[in-house]
């Protein structure tokens, strides 16, 4: 866990080179782009690499430092070879090389720079903010030798530190649940073996969980900023939807400033409270978390699919506009890529292809792009008439699974339609030939990368469980549907409806996927908890907010041009109301930093002589909490996890937590299930002793003790 120097240099090391040959490799291929979207896509090539390569080798190697020289030497071949191809003089940053190319393309990218320095200062500042938490959230030792957290990681993050360790340690690959030992591991593990990757050469574990991290929020707010630039042609309103995107937060802190009345303790229960904060408030139907602390610092597979999706989609943008082949190539890799990374974004970007190729061929048989729109005027308003009606009886609509998949149904229909028409327009006009290398090279490529993955894994997490059925509504609870939105929202929500009204046909196809994606979101779910479902909102909320700050900018300026001083203080008061809520979110999570205590010394101790003395592929038995340190630490298999992981994953594991139950209990009568299991280890320590009644005497007559430390105990089973 502590890791070593050399580990550090070496893991840190391979990661990087990774990341340098894919800009190398990208260069090739995007050289004619801005040097920050060079960079953008080079590094995504770089992560992807990493990703999958050493995923490869593994599958006949297994987990071991030599597949990752392996993989590491597949990918510098690749890109050897495709340099030879294309035999340009030489590539950095996408410029032929000469004495100063390397200088000239630092210069170029500086000037970029200096021509939004507000942006790029923004992302550095909330950038900073971001290593803040993530050094003060991860795996930080207390005074005593404890390890401690902060609110928003005190839960998923012993599941992405258990899924780091054991696959690094065991080395059996494909994976197992480490949690529930002999069922495959189906949750997108890819997002927590990058980080394996850099474990596996000796470093320690907190360096291996955060570098990639690093990288992965860079290239997620790069990925933005790339995006929204080219959609918007606007740096002011790319960063204005950037601002209302990553400082998110509705109404939600409404709820604290009852402080006028003298209720102060109201307020400052956001900064002590757990989870008592304006973007993530159950008991008043407050759901719509912040970006920052709620989706991507603590949720690894939405930080590193969204990584990929953003600059994919810019990747995308660029590609139906310079109809670019090489560029849809590029796009349909990293989108066969997601599924094993972040399954809700490889469907997030499934949906935005849906409406994006229907508006791709809409143009190529001749629709006016720049014309106003006429079907949004009805669409939108009716689409919200109908969820506001059939809210009403939301009750009876949630109680039939199949009156949400019939909604699904009837609205994959219509997109299939829609999709058919004008493919046979453009079959008819004699287009056909554009669209198969472009759309059709991507649709190819993209079926023989994804379907394995999802055949292989996927669609068995998704056929166990409650993971895919009809539901209505998300995760409202009591309020009337608009409402809900508009209070969880905020101010962009009451924006958007207008500016999807009055949008022109481009901006509509390019908006259009939130609305299929909220269509479909609202009447199904794809994972047990319903909750999630908010992974494919978020997505569409942020073409949302290209259309919102198109509108906003676009007003502020016609204000200006009569009120100056009218429209800074307008523009002020909007921009708090919007990111009030998320600031003060923010805030919360960076005053919890080191709050909560993960595992306790005694603990921390027990897992270093495990990692010492116990084989990688041991069977410890423990409780089935979920800060199990001997889990997240050491990557050993215990007998079974945690319900608020495994149920959520979609896993039948009811039975077997009440045997751990029954082991402690009668140990003596239990013989055949430590058998079953093959449990080499007991644990015996307070939260054993909290959850069961053990027989300490029936667990010493059975093996031998040898580690103990105050109050903790594990002994080794004859």
């Amino acid at each position: 866990m502590e890791g070593t120097i050399m580990g550090n240099i070496v893991g840190c090391g391979y990661f990087l080179l990774y990341q340098v040959f894919g800009i190398l490799f990208a260069g090739m291929f995007v050289r004619k782009e801005r040097k920050e979207f060079q960079l953008l896509i080079g590094s995504i090539t770089g992560s992807v690499a990493l990703h999958w390569l050493p995923t490869l080798t593994s599958l006949v190697m297994g987990f071991t430092v030599a597949s990752h020289c392996v993989g590491l030497a597949i990918f510098v071949a690749l890109f050897l070879i495709v340099m030879f191809i294309k035999k340009p003089k030489q590539v950095v940053f996408g410029t032929e090389a000469k004495r100063d190319g390397f200088a000239n393309s630092v210069r170029k990218f500086g000037c970029e720079i200096k021509e939004a320095p507000v942006y790029w200062l923004v992302m550095l500042v909330t950038f900073i903010f971001f290593v803040l938490l993530l050094l003060s959230h991860t795996i930080v030792t207390g005074s005593n030798g404890e390890i401690r957290t902060g609110q928003c990681t005190y839960g998923d993050m012993n599941m992405h530190l258990g899924f780091i360790t054991s696959i690094a340690n065991q080395k059996n690959f494909p994976p197992d649940y480490s949690i529930l030992p002999g069922v495959k591991l189906a949750y997108p593990f890819l997002c927590d073996s990058i980080s394996s990757s850099v474990y596996v050469f000796g470093s320690s574990l907190k360096l291996a969980y955060m570098l990639p991290m690093l990288v992965a929020i860079l290239q997620v707010f790069l990925g933005f900023y790339c995006l929204g630039k080219m959609v918007l042609k606007s740096k002011v309103k790319s960063l204005v939807a950037w601002v209302l995107f990553f400082f998110n937060g509705g109404f939600g802190f409404l709820y604290f400033f009852d402080m006028l009345t003298k209720n102060k303790e109201n307020f400052t229960r956001i900064f002590t409270g757990f989870y008592t904060t304006p973007t993530n408030l159950v008991d008043n139907n407050i759901r719509w978390s912040n970006v920052i602390v709620d989706m991507l610092l603590p949720q690894r597979a939405t930080l590193f699919g969204w990584a990929v999706l953003f600059g994919t989609l810019a990747l995308l943008y660029r590609a139906m506009e310079e109809k670019n082949v090489r560029y849809f190539v590029l796009v349909a890799v990293f989108g066969g890529a997601l599924p094993l990374i972040h399954t809700h974004s490889f469907l997030a970007l499934a949906m935005v292809c849906v409406v994006w190729v229907t508006g791709y061929m809409y143009e190529m048989t001749g629709g006016q792009m720049e014309a106003s729109n006429r079907i949004a005027k009805y669409l939108v308003p009716g689409g919200l008439l109908l969820m506001s009606v059939l809210q009403i009886f939301k009750p009876f609509t949630n109680g039939i699974k199949t009156n949400g998949m019939l909604m699904v149904g009837v609205i994959v229909f219509v997109a299939v339609a829609v999709i058919v028409y004008y493919m046979y327009k453009v079959f008819q006009q004699g287009k056909w030939k554009e669209l198969l290398q472009t759309w059709g090279i991507l649709l190819g490529i993209v079926l023989v990368l994804a379907l394995p993955q999802l055949f292989n894994w996927t669609f068995q997490q998704v056929g166990n469980g409650e993971s895919l059925r009809g539901y209505f509504n998300w995760a409202n609870e009591q309020d009337q549907y608009i409402w809900f939105y508009i209070k969880n929202i905020g101010f962009t929500a009451l924006v958007a409806i207008p500016a999807l009204i009055y949008a022109t046909r481009r901006k509509l196809f390019m908006a259009g996927p939130a609305l299929l994606i909220w269509s479909i979101a609202e009447f199904m779910v794809f994972q047990p908890n319903v909750y999630d479902n908010n992974k494919l909102l978020y997505v569409g909320y942020m073409l949302l907010l290209f259309l919102c700050a198109d509108v906003l900018v676009d007003l502020f300026k016609q204000v200006y041009k009569y009120k100056k001083i009218g429209a800074i203080c307008g523009a002020v008061c909007v921009l708090a109301v919007c990111t009030v809520s998320g600031v003060l979110t923010m805030g919360r999570e960076y005053v919890s930093g080191k709050e909560y205590e993960l595992y306790s010394a005694d603990q921390v101790s027990l897992c270093d002589y495990i990692e010492k003395n116990v084989k990688a592929d041991a069977v410890i038995l423990t409780n089935c909490r979920h800060n199990n340190a001997v889990s997240s630490l050491t990557g050993r298999n215990i007998v079974c996890g945690a319900g608020t992981f495994l149920y959520y994953h979609g896993l039948n594991y009811q039975e077997r937590e009440a045997q751990v139950g029954q082991m402690y209990t009668t140990p003596l009568q239990s013989q055949d299930l430590f058998e079953q299991y093959k449990v080499s280890y007991v644990l015996i320590g307070p939260d054993e002793r909290s959850s069961y009644s053990v027989d300490d005497a029936g667990i010493q007559s059975l093996g031998e003790c040898v580690f103990s430390q105050n109050d903790v105990q594990l002994y080794k089973i004859k």
